[in-house]
């Protein structure tokens, strides 16, 4: 992560992150939109995938910005186009996930066009794990019942023990918000700290599952709302604050693809924690690289929460 501790002198919002080759082609294809020709498109897509080689962290980071960057109409004839070829598969189907994370009531054909397209990517590419995370992710959405979400689990940690997106995905369904419960959450978190390397691209699962108990019990709205602030002070929360902020800000310390998006984590949760003070090495780390999320749960402007709180930090 070569530009952790750069302080930078504009603050943005960057999908890309730290990757300088995503965020140029990502640049291309916005500034492009539907204009200039999809073949050129295509090529800088296919480059950008072809670099990544096998590292699945990476490929997962990747295709998920690239998913949010092209059209559907791309994405659909690309897949049309090049029924055997992995990324154009997975690129269809990750954009489907994407976009039916925001419809009230996700579309049945598109839904299953995007499970035979991550079919047919891995039988092009078996040992990607990325296919069967973005399955998980479209079953998860339409709540589907454990028997038919852990199978997939088990064949994406068979691949990859450590998959970010997979890990977020399945704290997701098992929150009592979704499928599950708080002594899911609680068993699922206790199991990865045990098992996974701090420095593993999971590393900030447990920070995102503080924030989204936080943020669910003040959507309840009542008692709870008001005395939502206290759970940032719970033994669990404070030791897991304190482990992050022990080293994560280091430079070179968090490596993987999404690591400044965890590093948005910790300084906001820390914030969230009335740990102002605490949050300025972070914030100095991030080099105003912002992530949409947690920034944008306050007031849904990512770069105004951002500032505001960086500027009460003093960094």
């Amino acid at each position: 992560m070569a530009l952790l501790g750069r302080r930078r002198t504009t603050t943005r919002l960057a999908p890309e992150l730290d990757d300088t080759d995503l965020g140029k082609v990502r640049k291309r294809l916005v500034e492009r939109g539907t204009s200039g020709g999809r073949s050129l498109s295509v090529a800088m897509i296919e480059q950008l995938l072809r670099d990544t080689g096998r590292d699945w962290d990476r490929r997962a980071h990747r295709m998920s910005v690239l998913a949010e960057s092209t059209s559907p109409a791309l994405q659909r004839s690309w897949a049309g186009e090049q029924p055997q070829d992995p990324d154009a598969q997975l690129l269809f189907a990750w954009g489907v996930m994407l976009r039916t994370r925001y419809e009230d009531q996700p579309d049945v054909n598109e839904t299953h066009e995007a499970i035979a397209a991550c079919g047919r990517a891995t039988g092009q590419r078996p040992e990607d794990p990325n296919p069967w995370v973005v399955r998980l992710g479209l079953l998860r959405l339409w709540r589907r019942p454990e028997t038919e979400v852990f199978p997939l689990w088990d064949e994406i940690v068979h691949r990859d023990p450590w998959h970010r997106e997979a890990h977020f995905q399945m704290l997701g369904y098992l929150s009592p918000w979704e499928c599950g419960s708080h002594a899911q959450t609680v068993e699922f978190l206790d199991r990865v700290r045990a098992g996974t390397a701090p420095t593993a691209p999971t590393a900030g699962l447990e920070i995102a599952a503080l924030i989204d108990r936080y943020h669910g019990t003040v959507d309840q709205g009542g008692v709870e709302a008001l005395t939502a602030i206290h759970l940032w002070s719970r033994p669990d929360a404070e030791a897991a604050l304190g482990r992050a902020l022990a080293d994560w800000p280091r430079p070179g310390h968090l490596t993987h693809a999404a690591a400044v998006a965890d590093l948005n984590l910790l300084a906001y949760a820390l914030v969230q924690a009335k740990r102002g003070a605490q949050a300025g090495e972070v914030f100095r780390a991030i080099g105003g690289l912002v992530t949409m999320y947690p920034w944008a749960l306050e007031s849904g402007d990512p770069l105004l929460s951002f500032t505001t709180w960086q500027q009460r930090a003093g960094s």
